[in-house]
């Protein structure tokens, strides 16, 4: 029996999705911990994230370019989530609702590492803090 899965894909095939759905579909995504794509831009289609949601046990995960309500949504269908990294997090925070500020704060606290990659401007910085802290 295999304890520990973990998924890391460094030239995906022409079609990522079509892998994860069948990766999925015979069951191996179910106990995958970690979900890793080496230099590769994730679809962002609603299929692909509820491929992601569905591993109830990820403890580790790279996010590309995805809004906040996706990383909301990851986390609260990822309890175990303690790893993430997200490059170039596209959002304006002065217009983020406050619910989703909370829903996001309350999953960054329970990160054991987070590594975050975007540009940040005076106007965004403070949101920033406010979730992370």
């Amino acid at each position: 029996m295999n304890l520990y899965r973990s998924l890391s894909i460094e030239r995906p095939p022409e079609s990522l999705l079509k892998l994860l759905e069948w990766l999925a579909e015979e069951g191996f995504l179910q106990n995958n911990r970690k979900l890793k794509f080496w230099q590769v831009n994730c679809p962002r289609s609603s299929r692909f994230i509820e491929l992601i949601c569905s591993m109830k046990n990820l403890e580790e995960l790279d996010l590309f370019h995805y809004e906040p309500e996706v990383v909301a949504r990851v986390f609260e269908s990822c309890p175990k989530l303690i790893n993430l990294d997200i490059v170039t997090w596209k959002c304006k925070t002065r217009e983020m609702a406050e619910h989703l500020k909370n829903q996001l704060r309350s999953g960054f606290q329970r990160l054991r590492r987070f590594e975050f990659g975007c540009f940040i401007d005076n106007d965004s910085l403070p949101v920033i803090q406010e979730m992370l802290t």
